[in-house]
C-alpha cells in the first residue's frame, strides 16, 4: 500500500529482508496504528527493489500483515508520485521514466508488483511467493 501518512517502511515478514540488523530496543519500540493497536518493532533492514534501487531503513513490524510503502521515503529517493482518480504513477524526478504504477482500489493505493499492470520499467527482484501487494493498515505515527 502507499501510504502518505506512514512514516516509514514497513513490512511484517522477515523473509522479504535482504539485510536486517535486530532490534536493540535503543531505537523505536512500537508503532502506533490508526486504531491505536501498536506493533512491535523487531528491526531495521533493507529491501531490493530492483537491480540498482534498494530501500533502507525499513521496519520489521510484528503482527503487520501488509507492506506499507511510505510516500514520502519514495519523494527521498528521488522519485515523483502522480495520484489520479484510477492509478498511481511513481516516475523519475525528471519526468523521463515510469518506475512503477499502482491501482486504486476504494480509497487505497496499492501496488502488487507481481502484475502486468505495474508496467515496471526497470527489473524488480521480487519473491512471488511472498508477494508485494502494499495495503493500508491505518497508520499514524511512531512512539
Amino acid at each position: 500500500m502507499l501510504d502518505s501518512g506512514c512514516t516509514q517502511n514497513m513490512i511484517g515478514d522477515i523473509r522479504m529482508f535482504n539485510s536486517i540488523n535486530p532490534n536493540d530496543d535503543n531505537g523505536v519500540d512500537t508503532v502506533t496504528f490508526g486504531d491505536n493497536g501498536k506493533g512491535k518493532v523487531k528491526g531495521l533492514g533493507k529491501i531490493a527493489i530492483s537491480n540498482d534501487l534498494s530501500i533502507s531503513n525499513v521496519l520489521l513490524v510484528e503482527s503487520l500483515n501488509f507492506n506499507l510503502l511510505s510516500i514520502a521515503q519514495l519523494c527521498d529517493l528521488g522519485f515523483k508520485c502522480i495520484f489520479g482518480v484510477d492509478d498511481v504513477e511513481i516516475i523519475s524526478v525528471d519526468g523521463s521514466n515510469l518506475i512503477f504504477k499502482g491501482f486504486r482500489y476504494k480509497n487505497l493505493y496499492l501496488v502488487d508488483f507481481n502484475a502486468s499492470e505495474a508496467q515496471l520499467s526497470i527489473c524488480f527482484l521480487t519473491k512471488s511467493s511472498m508477494g508485494w501487494l502494499w495495503h493500508r493498515l491505518g497508520h499514524v505515527g511512531m512512539k
